[in-house]
C-alpha cells in the first residue's frame, strides 16, 4: 500500500477489544496510511472463559503475523506439522465408558489460556493504533467501521439479522489444578491429552492448559426442544460443584472424579443466531462472534476470529486508497461462506456429542447400548466436520486479493450467494 505524505489516511474504527479486533489491529502493523482507533467498553481489555484450542490452520496465521515464538512459549512442547492426537472420544454416560475414536490431525490441538493470547496481541499493537476504554457511549468519525463486539454485537444491528435466541445448551465451566486431579485420580487421561466425553443430552470437553498446570473443563447440558426459545434467568451464574456432579450421575468414574475436582464452577446459557446473509455493508464489516458466533463444539470460534482479522488486514495492505471500500466485498467473498460453514458444522457436531444426531434417533436415555453402526456414525462425523482443519487460510486470502484487483467478478459473487446491501 502506498504511504506517501500526500495520501489521505483511511480512518478505521474497530469496535471491541477481543481477540478478533486485536488481531486485526496487529495485522495492520505495516499499513502506515491507516488511522486505527479501537474502542472497548470495559475499563480494561480482558477475555472471558479460560481454555482455547488452536489448530494448525490458525497456527500458520499466527506465524505469518510474527507471533509464533511468543505463542509457542505458552505451550508444553514446540508445535510441529506431525500428525498428533487432536481429541480422544469416549462414550461415557455409563459405568463402563469406552473410547470409540482417537482423532489425529497435523499439528494436533494447540491448547492455550485465553488471557495469554490476549496479552500477546496487546503487546504487539502498532503505535498508530489508539485504544479507548470506556463503559460509556463514544462518538467517533470514521471511513470504515469494523464490528468485533462479540455475540451480543451492537454493530450487527446495522445488517440484516433475526437477533439472538437461546441455543438450548448450557455449559458449566471450571478449572482444576493439575495436582488436585492427579491426587484423586492418578493417571487421569486429561492430565496429558484432550478428551471429549459423550452421552445422551450431555457432553464434556477437558484438556490441559498453561503448560499442563491447569485442566480446563467445559460440561454441556443440552435440550434440543429449547433451541430458539427465550431464556429466563441469569445468563451466567455460580453453581455448586455437587450440583454439577449430580447432573452427570451415572457417568463413568473418571468423569465423576473430574467434575468433583472443579472449584467454583459457573454455568453459562449459550446464545446463538441464524447464519447471516452477509458480514458487510458498504462501510461496515463484522468479524469474529459478531459475524458468526458459533457453539464451541469444534473449538474453532477464536481461530475463525483470528482468521477474519488476518484476512481483512491483509486485504487493506493490498488495496490502493481508491479501492478501500472494495476491501469489504473481497473480505465477504471468502469469509462469509467459510465462517457460516464452520458455524453450521459446530452446531451439528454438538448433536453428535449429545447423541441427538441423524442415525441416533432411537437413543433415548443415558447408558443405552449403541449398535456398532451407530458407533461408526459418531466416529465418521469427525472426518466430515473437521475436514477443513488442515486447509490453508492463505488460499482464501489469495482468492480475495484476486477479486480485489479485478473489476468484473460479479459472477463469482453470485455463485457464492453473497449479498451486499447498500
Amino acid at each position: 500500500m502506498s504511504s506517501t505524505a500526500n495520501t489521505k489516511k483511511l480512518r478505521l474504527a474497530i469496535i471491541g477489544g477481543g481477540v478478533g479486533g486485536l488481531t486485526l489491529a496487529v495485522a495492520l502493523r505495516g499499513c502506515s496510511n491507516i488511522e486505527v482507533n479501537l474502542y472497548e467498553q470495559a475499563h480494561q481489555i480482558t477475555e472471558v472463559g479460560a481454555g482455547i484450542a488452536i489448530w494448525r490452520r490458525t497456527w500458520e496465521i499466527i506465524k505469518s503475523l510474527g507471533l509464533g515464538k511468543e505463542f509457542a512459549e505458552k505451550l508444553e512442547e514446540e508445535p510441529s506439522a506431525d500428525s498428533k492426537l487432536a481429541f480422544e472420544f469416549r462414550l461415557s454416560d455409563r459405568q463402563n465408558g469406552f473410547t470409540f475414536e482417537k482423532f489425529f490431525v497435523k499439528g494436533g490441538t494447540l491448547l492455550f489460556h485465553r488471557q495469554d493470547i490476549l496479552g500477546i496481541l496487546l503487546n504487539n499493537i502498532p503505535d498508530f493504533c489508539r485504544i479507548h476504554l470506556s463503559p460509556h457511549l463514544m462518538r467517533s468519525t470514521c471511513d470504515i467501521l469494523v464490528g468485533a463486539d462479540g455475540v451480543k454485537s451492537v454493530t450487527r444491528q446495522a445488517l440484516p439479522t433475526d437477533g439472538l435466541f437461546y441455543s438450548g445448551t448450557n455449559v458449566i465451566r471450571g478449572l482444576i489444578p493439575r495436582d488436585t486431579l492427579a491426587k484423586v485420580y492418578p493417571g487421569h487421561r486429561t492430565l496429558k491429552d484432550p478428551v471429549i466425553y459423550c452421552g445422551k443430552n450431555q457432553s464434556i470437553v477437558a484438556y490441559p492448559i498453561i503448560r499442563g498446570q491447569i485442566i480446563n473443563v467445559a460440561a454441556f447440558i443440552s435440550n434440543v426442544e429449547n433451541e430458539g426459545r427465550s431464556f429466563d434467568g441469569p445468563v451466567i451464574k455460580h453453581i455448586a460443584t455437587e450440583a454439577v456432579v449430580e447432573a452427570f450421575s451415572g457417568w463413568e468414574d473418571e468423569v465423576v472424579q473430574l467434575l468433583k475436582s472443579i472449584d467454583q464452577p459457573t454455568r453459562w446459557a449459550l446464545p446463538d443466531f441464524r447464519p447471516m446473509s452477509t458480514y458487510v455493508t458498504r462501510r461496515i464489516a463484522l468479524l469474529g462472534d459478531a459475524a458468526h458466533a458459533m457453539l464451541p463444539h469444534l473449538g474453532s470460534g477464536m481461530g475463525q476470529a483470528i482468521e477474519d482479522g488476518y484476512i481483512l488486514a491483509r486485504l487493506f495492505s493490498h488495496a490502493e486508497p481508491q479501492n478501500w471500500l472494495r476491501v469489504l466485498e473481497a473480505y465477504n467473498l471468502v469469509r462469509h461462506p467459510f465462517g457460516n460453514m464452520v458455524k453450521n458444522k459446530s452446531r451439528e457436531q454438538g448433536f453428535y456429542y449429545t447423541l441427538n444426531a441423524s442415525g441416533l434417533e432411537n437413543v433415548e436415555s443415558k447408558s443405552q447400548e449403541l449398535a456398532p453402526e451407530q458407533i461408526n456414525v459418531l466416529g465418521k462425523t469427525n472426518e466430515n466436520n473437521w475436514s477443513w482443519l488442515e486447509d490453508d487460510a492463505d488460499k482464501y486470502l489469495q482468492r480475495a486479493i484476486k477479486f480485489l484487483k479485478e473489476e468484473n467478478l460479479l459472477s463469482e459473487i453470485m455463485d457464492n450467494n453473497t449479498y451486499y446491501p447498500s
